[in-house]
């Protein structure tokens, strides 16, 4: 069975923004690249939504989801980057030394796609 995949403007692949798709599941980097997320990326992801300022902060994180622990966290992160980088995308999520991590990005929900 081929499921068929939601067809994007270009502008919603040019214009800069990250995208979550499909309830928070999928990335889309904004050259188009999709990136299936695992329960804590997107964990990551939705609260990076939830706060204003695109901050990640580990202790918030680690409230939300039991049995997650600061290395959980930061082995959770590493291989995001390396899945996102492997499209050929750099993900614009920075580590705040102490605190968590920061999205410099343009990031937005359009699950409904």
């Amino acid at each position: 069975m081929n499921a068929r995949l939601p067809v994007f403007p270009d502008s919603d692949r040019i214009d800069g923004w990250w995208s979550l798709l499909y309830h928070g599941w999928t990335l889309m980097a904004p050259g188009g690249a999709r990136i299936d997320l695992t329960g804590m990326e997107r964990a990551c992801f939705l609260c990076l939504l939830g706060n204003p300022d695109r901050e990640l902060l580990r202790d918030e994180l680690m409230a939300l989801r039991s049995r997650t622990s600061m290395r959980t966290l930061n082995v959770a992160i590493c291989r995001l980057r390396h899945k996102v980088l492997q499209t050929g995308t750099r993900l614009p999520l920075h580590t705040v030394h102490g605190v968590g991590y920061v999205f410099l990005g343009n990031l937005r929900n359009i699950s409904n796609h």
